[in-house]
This record gives C-alpha cells, structure tokens and sequence, in this order.
C-alpha cells in the first residue's frame, strides 16, 4: 500500500511539473514549491497542519510554517512540536536559501539526510526530540554558516563528525541523548554558550 502512495504522489508530482513549466515564469519551475512538496510527501501530519501546502500554488510565501525573504525565496522551515512522523526528504536541499530548520519535538524518523550540507547558507539547525537514527551526515562540515546545531533526544549512533571542529560560526551544539561513541572533535570552548 505504501509504495502504490508513493507511486500516485510520484505521478502527481510530475503531471504538476508538466503543468506549471507553462504556466509559470520564463525560467521554469518554482524550485523551492517542487522541493516543499517532495518534503509534504514524506512527513505523515494528523493534525493537517500542511493543508496549506497546495502543489498548484506557484508562492510557498503564502503556506503555514514556510517564511520568506522580501524577494520571495524560502529563508525558514518552523514545524516545531506538530506531532509530524515520516522521514526528511533529500529534496530539502533544493531549498538553497534556507537558514533556518525548526523541526524539534516531533516524531520524525529515519537518517537525516546527507544533502542538508548542501544548505550552505543554513545557521539554525534544530532537529532535536524527533526519532532521527543512523549516522551523523559528514557533509554537516559544509555548513559554514551554522550557529546553532540541536539533535539531541534521537536515536543518533556512530561517531560525531571531525568535520564539525571546522564550523568557527557554532553557538551551541547538543547532542546528547543520543547513542552517539567516540569523542567530540575539538570545538573552540568559545563557541559555546
């Protein structure tokens, strides 16, 4: 039944793809609306809280829980304590303007996907109380402009990326309560609040 679900999204997808290339501006497709759809698909919401994320829209300004830059690009991600579950889709790299991600203290499980370290201009990022599991992605090293990095309460394991000693822009970081090993890579103690 699951994978019939992910069939018919699939096909809805790309009929819409199909649509909106004429429908919308010479350069094509709303990129940022592909990407925010791929992430509705994955996430399972009782509560409706996405309703407003209408793959017909061609402006995610308008959807709950997405907030924008003056020009219209997708800056922010605030689901926080919604009661989501499903996994994170790779396809959030697509949002290349996104600084912040706001998903703590839901039910989201899974790994957390590697091409979040492509979200070069990201600086907040709080997955924390969710159900996440696996690895550490290495392309968290990537994130140069990451201030705040929250996952603790997962079910995180292997060991922290050395990558992270080279994020100078780090805040805070917590990773406890997870089944993480090894030791935490040498983080200047004044990036530490």
């Amino acid at each position: 039944m699951e994978i019939k679900e992910h069939v018919f999204g699939l096909l809805v997808m790309l009929a819409w793809l199909n649509v909106s290339y004429a429908t919308l501006s010479p350069s094509g497709v709303n990129y940022e609306v592909v990407a925010l759809m791929a992430i509705k698909q994955d996430i399972k919401d009782p509560h409706n809280v996405l309703d407003s994320w209408d793959f017909s829209s061609v402006d995610p300004c308008s959807w709950r829980m997405v907030t924008c830059t003056s020009d219209g690009s997708v800056f922010a991600l605030g689901m926080p304590g919604q009661n989501l579950s499903g996994t994170l889709s790779p396809a959030i790299e697509n949002l290349s303007n996104l600084q912040s991600i706001m998903l703590q203290d839901n039910a989201i499980s899974g790994s957390i996907p590697g091409s979040i370290g492509k979200l070069r201009k990201l600086q907040t990022l709080d997955l924390s109380g969710n159900k996440f599991s696996g690895d550490l992605p290495s392309s968290f090293g990537d994130l140069m402009n990451l201030n705040l990095l929250r996952l603790n309460n997962n079910s995180l394991t292997g060991s922290v990326p050395e990558s992270l000693s080279e994020l100078g822009s780090l805040t805070l970081v917590d990773l406890s309560y997870n089944n993480l090993s090894g030791l935490l890579p040498k983080i200047s103690a004044r990036t530490f609040k």
